[in-house]
């Protein structure tokens, strides 16, 4: 008989969930003049990681973290710099590719933690845009 497919649609839904909801946290708590909110959550997404990790069973946690920290520390330095197209598109397109890609497989911690960074790194513009409007 055929293989009913997974395509995994707890890797797209649960990282883009919860990065709304840390910047959301994190515009309502901190000062946005001292601490931008875009880059704590970033780099604070690496610490709810294993939580990521158990909502959408990728494995060993530890490994997941490290492959949330690969993608999410280098963007939250993009962030640095401020926001330009490279901080938007550029995560976006790669994981609409991880998406199309990698829904088919099975694949280790380590990959989902990647797959689930660039989710996060994406949904730093539509939470900012929702957060920005709920509070007007």
């Amino acid at each position: 008989m055929g293989e009913k497919l997974d395509l995994k649609f707890r890797h797209v839904v649960w990282p883009t969930f919860l990065e709304i909801i840390l910047l959301s946290v994190c515009v309502l708590i901190l000062d946005e003049n001292k601490y931008p909110p875009v880059i704590i959550s970033l780099i604070l997404m690496i610490a709810f990681s294993p939580l990521l990790a158990y909502l959408t069973r990728s494995g060993n946690k530890r490994e997941h973290a490290i492959g949330v920290g690969i993608v999410c520390v280098p963007v939250a330095g993009l962030w640095i710099v401020g926001p330009n197209y490279f901080n938007v598109a550029i995560p976006f397109l790669v994981w609409v590719w991880l998406c199309a890609s990698w829904s088919k497989k099975e694949h280790p911690p380590f990959r989902y933690g990647i797959w689930h960074g660039f989710g996060i790194a994406s949904s730093i513009l539509p939470g900012s845009i929702l957060i920005g409007a709920l509070l007007q």
